[in-house]
């Protein structure tokens, strides 16, 4: 399910970097050719690089690489479009090529429907304070689910299928930090939890609530050392009536509350580690309903922070 440090090294640098440049240079190359060519790649162009956008998985580059590239994409297609004015040259479509090149753009732009719908702030939302008081933090998989596994990846992962934990997570949010020039690690290659921004940021108490359950004894893992218990390691559980929120990931013996505590808004509670089911450390919530008490079984609810943000993938929350 995941990937090793290097494997995510290579990967993140094609998919965020590398692929993306050279179809941008295809495009400036494509731009001597026919008008309905060229608008026709233009297309394509334009869905690869919102799909990126949206759903890449940012963390592990430079988040600000991805406005950049859409800079360059809007540049280029607009030299493309002004240079190609001749309506006679129509006759010269390169009908085939086209077909080619159209089909895999309706894919993408299905794709980036769906991210757009997933990314829909849903009616039912619970409204929660952020759980950190200082800095810069970045939505690493958040929004819908169901409808969008490439923004939010949990409803849909094999793993919680088999754990019968999926649809408790149809909204659940990974959160990490950013730090002032868009880097969430010192070096994707690395070994230590130390190199990453949001290893042992204090987490706070996102509403009043009941602690009813806790974990607190889960040792660390290495970052991408392929070696993950099924389980959201170290965590506490809040209860407000019949909702359950999960905050998971948390640093061995760092929880500060016991089951049965009253707690409230903004007291400290943990700090972020790298326990249980992940290969860096960020931090889990997700909130679920049920009147059963099985909230991992239990009806997923969408969180909004602070009453302005819907956390949906590769949003910045600046508190």
């Amino acid at each position: 399910m995941f990937l090793s440090r290097v494997q995510l090294f290579i990967l993140t640098k094609i998919l965020n970097i590398v692929l993306p440049i050279l179809i941008l240079f295809g495009l400036f190359q494509f731009g001597r050719g026919n008008l309905i060519d060229n608008i026709i790649y233009i297309f394509f162009v334009g869905n690869f690089i919102f799909l990126l956008f949206k759903t890449a998985p940012w963390e592990f580059t430079n988040y600000y690489i991805r406005y950049i590239l859409v800079l360059m994409y809007l540049i280029i297609a607009f030299r493309n479009l002004i240079i190609n004015t001749d309506i006679q040259d129509i006759l010269n479509t390169k009908v085939f090529i086209d077909v080619l090149v159209l089909v895999p753009s309706l894919i993408l732009m299905y794709l980036n429907i769906s991210s757009v719908r997933a990314s829909k702030k849903p009616e039912d939302c619970i409204n929660l304070s952020l759980p950190f008081k200082n800095g810069k933090y970045i939505i690493t998989d958040g929004g819908d689910g169901k409808i969008s596994s490439l923004l939010n990846y949990h409803n849909k992962a094999q793993i919680h299928k088999n754990g019968k934990s999926n649809t408790s997570m149809r909204y659940a949010t990974d959160i990490s930090k950013l730090n002032k020039i868009g880097f969430t690690v010192k070096n994707v290659l690395t070994k230590e939890n130390e190199d990453y921004e949001i290893f042992h940021e204090k987490v706070y108490c996102p509403c009043d609530a009941t602690i009813v359950e806790i974990v607190n004894g889960i040792e660390e893992n290495i970052s991408f050392n392929g070696k993950y218990p099924y389980n959201v390691g170290n965590r506490i559980i809040l209860k407000i009536d019949n909702y359950y929120i999960v905050m998971g990931h948390l640093v061995k013996d760092s929880i500060i509350v016991k089951v049965g505590n009253r707690v409230k808004l903004g007291q400290q509670l943990a700090i972020v580690g790298n326990s249980g089911l992940t290969p860096r450390p960020h931090l889990h919530m997700q909130v679920s309903k049920c009147e059963d008490g099985q909230c991992w079984q239990g009806k997923s609810i969408p969180i909004f922070f602070n009453e302005l943000y819907y956390p949906i993938k590769n949003k910045i929350i600046k508190v």
